[in-house]
């Protein structure tokens, strides 16, 4: 981890684009947890539609470093991704894909191990090249599960973090290792917390006090209850279907408690509580990528 630590201060340290870009304010949301299934891509996919559903122009991107999936959830039969544009030099427009309800997509694939070795001017293509093509108000990241340098990569680069868990004693100990790593590195004050496949409210209200009152004794992070999802069997359903539950079985029982949870995000207070302007985006790719 001290390794990681430093990797982390030299990537937070280092030089800022300068360039103007349009004018337009950005939410940048990255989702993790602590080990895989737990339904973190799956919650990642149908937020980013509950979102779009709300009026938010949306931009999904999985960060999954090889193990990349949202596109089998979403139905997307993508060919190109970001390794392909910075590897290739396909056109940036044909690695954003579109997606249900609106939503882009856009797969990150091995190009985002690739970003911190490019000299800065093509980076700063890449970065003019997504936000002229831009538009977004949300940029949902999914990361991959547990910490990596990708992930604690990309939770300093959003403005805030969901932490997807489940009441499974392991996958609540992996949750907390992510909180710990935060702590550590000092990077969110604050974190949000989603249990999902719970059997009750009871089961829900019992796993976020666990980490809540732990992270209080123990961390310098708090922990924000943004919601519960019940375990449903309609999710594997449409997961099977390929098809995100919002849409394919929008009134089950899961698929209410992601609006709930989208809605409660897109609050007017927690939406505008901190955004960037697009150049600010362009800083935050460079604070972690940038040489």
């Amino acid at each position: 981890m001290n390794d990681q630590a430093e990797i982390l201060r030299k990537l937070v340290e280092s030089k800022e684009i300068r360039k103007n870009y349009n004018p337009g304010l950005i939410k940048i949301y990255s989702v993790v947890s602590g080990k895989g299934g737990v339904g973190k891509t799956n919650l990642s996919v149908n937020l980013a539609i509950s979102m779009a559903q709300s009026g938010k122009k949306v931009l999904l991107m999985d960060a999954d470093i090889g193990m990349t999936n949202a596109d089998i959830l979403l139905g997307i039969n993508y060919k190109y991704d970001l390794f392909d544009h910075l590897e290739s030099g396909v056109d940036l427009k044909e690695i954003i894909y579109e997606g249900p309800e609106g939503i882009k997509f856009v797969s990150g694939g091995a190009g985002l191990l690739k970003m911190e070795t490019l000299n800065e001017e093509t980076q700063k293509k890449f970065i003019q090249g997504l936000l002229d093509i831009g538009g977004f108000d949300v940029m949902i990241i999914d990361n991959g599960a547990g910490i990596s340098r990708e992930s604690l990569s990309f939770i300093t680069f959003a403005h805030e973090v969901i932490l997807v868990t489940t009441p499974e004693p392991t996958a609540v100990t992996d949750a907390y290792r992510v909180l710990k790593a935060i702590s550590f590195y000092q990077l969110k004050s604050t974190v949000k917390l989603v249990v999902n496949k719970v059997s009750s409210i009871d089961v829900g209200e019992e796993t976020y006090g666990k980490l809540y009152n732990t992270a209080k004794s123990f961390l310098t992070v708090d922990i924000e209850n943004s919601g519960y999802i019940f375990d449903d069997s309609r999710v594997e359903k449409a997961i099977m279907e390929q098809e995100p539950v919002v849409l394919a079985y929008p009134g089950s029982l899961a698929s209410g408690n992601i609006k709930l949870i989208a809605s409660s995000i897109l609050d007017q207070k927690n939406y505008t509580g901190n955004v960037s302007t697009l150049k600010q985006l362009g800083n935050r790719f460079l604070k972690i990528f940038g040489s």
